[in-house]
């Protein structure tokens, strides 16, 4: 009797796309925007999006591919902000219904740059090669109201009297502590034997009770790595970055412009189990009930 083979179930959803530019001299794209604009449905901004960032051979210049940083600094900033909004708006979702809460609402997070940026936006083609740029879409930046009344929203850059820098605020919760904090002082059986030494109970106590960074920052005003350069230096050439991590989807190209209709650079984000694409989630948070705490 032959055996049934398994089949992987057609998960519709496009996952990769040319991006609009425009006359700025960088391009942030959105992944998560970008693939609600694409495929008509929400794709949540906290999530590990999974990219690759692909260039044309006849693109002229160099271009610099960046992303959040994929550590843990990055992860927890986000989740305690997370927290804060949920905590900030418990009274008011307590007074409205299920169906009275925006259907859409995600928590967002400025990208914190003081670049000239253009925003990058899926385009799709016809078989004339006619393309239609995708515009449509709400996406506003999440906000909390403080106990002065003023309304702030969060960025991954510095904050002011109007936004709160995530990774700042995170920083402020605390420094690591030596462990042990204090050195033990005569060791028994002290000179004994020569293994058995007051210097070597020392080094044992302090040698590694500091931690392997740095103890009082979070490096907050740095939050974005360089994954590749694509472009041709010296004769060689490099059109693809591969797949990166990039957390809440958010991909820097420094150094691309484009007001034309060629649309030279096109992203591509990895097949997965979260609505079609590998997104790992950046919080812990059941869709139905947005009260659950986030774990610290």
């Amino acid at each position: 009797m032959a055996s049934k083979k398994s089949t992987k179930k057609h998960y519709p959803v496009v996952r990769s796309m040319p991006i609009s530019s425009g006359p700025a001299a960088n391009t942030l794209v959105d992944t998560a925007k970008a693939l609600s604009m694409a495929n008509r449905r929400l794709y949540r901004f906290g999530r590990n999006y999974n990219v690759k960032v692909d260039i044309r051979n006849d693109t002229a210049s160099q271009i610099s591919v960046f992303a959040l940083r994929d550590d843990w600094a990055v992860q927890k900033a986000y989740q305690v902000a997370f927290q804060q909004y949920l905590d900030n708006s418990a009274e008011e979702r307590q007074k409205l219904t299920q169906n009275q809460l925006a259907r859409w609402e995600d928590f967002r997070v400025e990208h914190g740059l003081t670049l000239a940026i253009n925003q990058a936006t899926p385009v799709l083609h016809r078989p004339d090669g006619a393309a239609t740029v995708l515009t449509a879409g709400e996406f506003s930046d999440s906000n909390v109201v403080d106990a002065a009344g003023t309304t702030r929203t969060f960025t991954w850059g510095d904050g002011s009297s109007s936004k709160y820098g995530i990774l700042t605020e995170y920083d402020k919760m605390g420094n690591a502590q030596n462990d042990p904090p204090v050195l033990e002082g005569d060791m028994a059986y002290n000179g004994i034997d020569s293994l058995n030494q007051d210097a070597m109970s020392d080094n044992l106590q302090s040698d590694g009770n500091a931690p392997p960074y740095d103890a009082t920052g979070v490096n907050g005003l740095s939050p974005w790595v360089r994954v590749a350069v694509l472009g041709q230096t010296a004769g060689a050439q490099k059109l693809s970055s591969g797949f990166f991590t990039a957390p809440c989807g958010l991909v820097l190209l420094a150094g691309f412009s484009d007001t034309g209709t060629g649309f030279p650079v096109s992203i591509e984000v990895k097949s997965g189990d979260y609505k079609g694409v590998h997104a790992p989630s950046m919080i812990e948070i059941s869709s139905v009930n947005r009260t659950r705490k986030v774990v610290k």
